[in-house]
């Protein structure tokens, strides 16, 4: 169970969240910043930080999306 949840769910929300606040922050640095304090606060307390890796993960296709985000932005 818990590998469906990191390997498909977690991703979606990822990449939706970051599109959503890319859109409602107009700043493409901010959603991956908290994202990686969520998901930081989240594998230490939860998980005993065994899972940081992911957390790492998570935040580079954060920062993916937002940048995209950002240039399909200012290409318009």
């Amino acid at each position: 169970m818990h590998g469906i949840l990191i390997v498909i769910m977690l991703p979606g929300i990822i990449f939706i969240a970051s599109i959503v606040g890319f859109l409602l922050l107009k700043k493409w640095y901010i959603t991956p910043i908290i994202i990686f304090i969520i998901l930081t606060l989240l594998a230490t307390t939860i998980v005993k930080g065994t899972l940081f890796s992911y957390v790492i993960f998570y935040t580079g296709l954060s920062v993916a999306v937002s940048l995209t985000m950002k240039s399909i932005k200012n290409n318009n």
